[in-house]
């Protein structure tokens, strides 16, 4: 049954308030923060990421030469309704610098995004283009 705007929230055993259609694990709060372990031990958002990871069953293969590089990724289209050629997984960062993402499309834009703001912001502070290394160490940094 749903609760009225007015109808105060039942207690629970815990004494945390019932909230309704809710699943036990986000009823319970152990999934809002990533350091909060569960009674059993378990981190529902380290749960629901790896999860999230391996939902797209990509698979990619990334090769590089003294001179050159090559990728290679399935292209799977999640819809018949999303036209094909607007599926990608390779993405332009600066004029020298692509990558191959996989994952949930809208977490790899945002990733593309801070990829192609720190390239920027580099090249508008020392005058020259960010190199690969300095930018792949810059991505997996924390902020």
């Amino acid at each position: 049954p749903l609760l009225s705007p007015s109808a105060p929230a039942q207690p629970r055993v815990g004494g945390a308030p019932r909230v309704p259609g809710s699943a036990m694990s986000r009823d319970s709060g152990y999934d809002r923060h990533i350091t909060i372990f569960s009674p059993q031990g378990r981190l529902y958002q380290v749960e629901y990421a790896i999860k999230a990871a391996d939902s797209t069953g990509l698979t990619a293969v990334a090769v590089r030469g003294k001179d050159s590089c090559a990728l290679v990724i399935q292209k799977k289209v999640p819809d018949r309704l999303i036209d094909p050629d607007s599926v990608t997984y390779v993405y332009q960062i600066t004029e020298k610098i692509g990558c191959l993402m996989t994952g949930l499309t809208a977490d790899c834009r945002a990733q593309v995004t801070r990829l192609r703001q720190e390239a920027h912001e580099f090249k508008f502070k020392f005058g020259y283009d960010m190199p690969v290394h300095v930018l792949a160490k810059r991505i997996t940094t924390c902020r």
